[in-house]
């Protein structure tokens, strides 16, 4: 950790908006012997996104001597809103409490400056430690365990009740959409770790597992390109047979693809608020554009200051336009230059149609150049489609049918069909959707569910409320190595509903080898479905293949 303090008492939690996660409010003085880690976070923050993929592995580690509470701190308008932040919970697996303070109580007791900040408190109930930024994960592990250590008055049963959030149907939470131009689409399926090929009519041709939270899609001639956003790693899939060559890896949140005249392939690499390329077949990456510092500044592209690029289209001209999502802007890097359409910094932001002067957005991920030199922008949390024509911002006023759900949640991505339609990644409501730039009209594309991808049936388990239970899984190779040049190969999750059949404890883990031996804790007494989700890396010379085993168990706990 980067700062350390000295033993001050931890205010209470407060938050106008209520709790997540949790069936009951929780008080820290109920937390008494356990390590309590406050994560002041907020959904558009793409560095607090990385920073829940960090404590991970210290919750499954520490177990329920550990508890760490999101404290979702919203920057943006629409982030004040409850819905928006539960959903964005669900999206983001955060199986923690997480108390929502849309009027900055908490965040303003604690002192906190800056999205993202970690507060550690001891288990007598003393902040011992604060940092803000990603990469305090190691750090944080050994503030952790000095603190545990020695420590035995950690009271039994886990201190809070997970709430099972609904499911989402053929897809969940799509990111980005794009079209070969043709007759196939491809979907990035963000919330069920996969990526799809369909036919316009939503018939999957192709369906390849083993991504975590995909984003960018992009088709390349015989193959299809892949933002792999959490694993960091762009990704050639070959169509069809759906072999994989890892392009690029150690990106930071790569959020969107796009294939230069020159066969180079640009990326957004939203982590670094930058815009990189790297060669057709994979190699080291040129910086296209940002200086890696957050802001807007426009001028010379390696000087320019972004804020977390997120989509990219090709303009006739073959300059590049992007939407630069933290500071709400359309902007364009041309011979070398970045030049913003509309937005004013990191902090201004609205909804109104007009010129530069007036025009605004509002976290905006997606665009796509149209004929005759127009932009389509997926003005992400206004949920709107917005056109930038002729020097001024217009919204695209929509209308039925809607499939009985009104309008858009947080659209994420688009590009525009062989007959000026646009492609519309509606990811809050679940579905992919055309939308008419002349008219309005949308119409959804009806997605089916692969047929014989349902999940494998296990074995029936079954044990009493507060017992262990050893789970074991195994996935079948075909004869290739686990690929452990990047860390451990092997990721496994365990997901139950109803959840309180579960009692504390991990639910994800990162693991060397194969077969895997879970040791789970029952909850209380029901009955339902336990699926334990099993993804393997593999290589062989330098086409690397993910391999996953997907069970589902009966669970019985008396």
């Amino acid at each position: 950790m980067t700062t350390t303090l000295g033993r001050v008492r931890a205010p209470e939690l407060r938050g106008a908006g209520g709790w997540i996660n949790t069936e009951q409010p929780l008080a820290l003085r109920d937390l008494r012997g356990r390590v309590v880690v406050l994560d002041f976070w907020t959904f558009c923050c793409i560095n607090c996104l990385r920073v829940i993929e960090e404590l991970r592995p210290l919750e499954a580690r520490f177990g329920d001597r550990l508890v760490v509470i999101g404290v979702h701190s919203p920057k943006f308008p629409h982030e004040a809103d409850h819905a928006a932040v539960a959903r964005a919970v669900d999206r983001h697996r955060i199986g923690h409490p997480v108390l929502d303070d849309p009027d900055l109580e908490t965040w303003q007791q604690y002192g906190v400056r800056a999205w993202p900040t970690l507060v550690v408190i001891d288990p007598d109930g003393y902040v011992v430690a604060m940092a803000s930024g990603e990469g305090n994960g190691p750090a944080l592990e050994k503030v952790v365990a000095q603190l545990l250590e020695g420590r035995t008055d950690l009271a039994a049963g886990p201190a809070f009740t997970p709430v099972p959030l609904a499911g989402a149907g053929a897809l969940a939470f799509p990111g980005k959409v794009i079209s070969d131009g043709g007759v196939r689409l491809a979907i990035a399926d963000t919330g069920n770790d996969r990526v799809l090929v369909c036919d316009l009519d939503g018939s999957i041709r192709h369906e390849f597992r083993g991504f975590h939270q995909p984003q960018g899609v992009r088709f390349d001639s015989d193959r299809l390109l892949v933002c792999d956003a959490v694993s960091g790693e762009l990704v050639a899939v070959s169509l069809p047979g759906g072999g994989r060559r890892v392009l690029a890896s150690g990106l930071r949140s790569p959020w969107d693809a796009l294939v230069l005249p020159d066969g180079r392939i640009a990326v957004a690499e939203a982590g670094l608020h930058r815009i990189v390329a790297m060669p057709a077949g994979g190699g080291e990456a040129e910086v296209l554009a940002g200086s890696r510092a957050e802001g807007l500044r426009d001028g010379p592209a390696l000087d320019a200051h972004l804020a977390q690029p997120s989509g990219l289209t090709m303009l006739g001209d073959g300059a590049i336009a992007f939407a630069d999502s933290e500071v709400s802007a359309l902007r364009v890097l041309r011979d070398g230059k970045v030049e913003t359409l509309v937005g004013t910094g990191l902090f201004d932001w609205g909804s109104d149609d007009g010129d530069r002067a007036t025009a605004r957005l509002q976290h905006p991920l997606g665009v796509v150049a149209l004929p005759g030199g127009a932009i389509a922008v997926a003005d992400t949390f206004n949920s709107l489609v917005r056109v930038w024509e002729a020097g001024a911002l217009r919204t695209i006023p929509l209308r039925g049918p809607f499939d009985e759900l009104e309008g858009l949640d947080e659209p994420g991505g688009l590009d525009v069909l062989p007959d000026g339609r646009l492609l519309v990644a509606d990811t809050n409501h679940h579905r992919v959707i055309t939308v008419d730039v002349t008219t309005g009209e949308v119409n959804a594309v009806h997605v089916h569910d692969v047929h014989g991808a349902r999940e494998l049936a296990g074995s029936s388990l079954a044990g009493r409320a507060g017992a262990g239970l050893v789970v074991e899984s195994d996935v079948d190779l075909g004869g290739l190595d686990l690929d452990v040049r990047q860390g451990p190969p092997v990721h496994v999750s365990v997901t139950v509903d109803p959840q309180t059949l579960l009692g504390a404890g991990p639910r994800s883990w990162a693991l060397d080898s194969l077969p895997v031996r879970l040791d789970l804790r029952l909850g209380t007494p029901g009955s339902g479905v336990l699926t334990v989700d099993v993804i393997a890396s593999t290589c062989e010379g330098d086409i690397c293949t993910i391999k996953r085993s997907n069970r589902e168990h009966s669970l019985t706990v008396s």
